[in-house]
């Protein structure tokens, strides 16, 4: 699946090359920015000015080639004699992702699971604030949990298109979790953070990142058994 990225010049760092354009990046090359990111941040708190892509690639377990590919796509970075300017490859490869400004996502679900993830401080450091939230439980709509509003389920079509929310986090019940992604697909959502262990079918054009963590602990228990 591809998914589309619009720059401009003026998100190009200087010397870049290129028009204005509508460029389409493979959904793996997202994820790979995302690892690249987070490893500049870490390197950049640590107190390292530059490095090489060998280095790099190293680190984020891909080939230097394929580091250079990935970043190629948006402009030239670095040069043969410093490598990389690690905080200006941050800020750049953030704006690319639509990180460098704070977006409001929506939650659903304010269970244990949706209240630990309105804990995780995580998602603010990343840009991301979970403004409001949305449940079935009719005692829970109308309370305050950790600072947010939570509403009831059915005053979706009258809260959402007020804000400015481009992404949905689910961590709610699965029954009738189809339904409510496609009444965010009629409101414009077409990304969801998905923490349901349920299947879920995307609206044409939308993208579902399922996240299944009893199926990782799976995962772990099977490796740990083998000799």
């Amino acid at each position: 699946m591809s998914a589309p990225i619009a720059t401009s010049e003026a998100d190009l760092p200087v010397g870049a090359a290129g028009k204005k354009s509508e460029r389409h990046v493979s959904v793996s090359t997202v994820e790979r920015l995302s690892l690249y990111r987070k490893l500049l941040e870490e390197l950049h708190y640590e107190g390292v000015e530059y490095i090489y892509s060998q280095q790099m690639a190293d680190m984020v377990g891909v080939t230097p080639a394929q580091l250079r590919r990935d970043l190629a796509s948006f402009g030239s970075f670095g040069n043969i004699s410093r490598g990389y300017n690690v905080y200006q490859l941050t800020r750049t490869i953030s704006r690319i992702l639509g990180t460098d400004t704070q977006q409001t996502v929506a939650l659903f679900g304010a269970g244990d699971l949706g209240r630990s993830l309105l804990a995780y401080r995580g998602f603010e450091e990343r840009g991301f604030h979970i403004g409001l939230i949305f449940d079935l439980d009719s005692e829970k709509a109308g309370k305050v949990f950790a600072g947010r509003r939570c509403y009831h389920v059915d005053q979706l079509e009258k809260v959402l298109p007020e804000l400015d929310v481009r992404v949905a986090v689910l961590a709610c019940r699965p029954p009738g979790l189809q339904q409510l992604v496609d009444r965010l697909a009629k409101l414009g959502i077409m990304s969801i953070l998905n923490f349901v262990p349920k299947r879920l079918t995307p609206a044409p054009g939308g993208y579902v990142e399922s996240i299944d963590i009893a199926a990782k602990l799976e995962k772990l228990s099977f490796l740990s058994q083998k000799k």
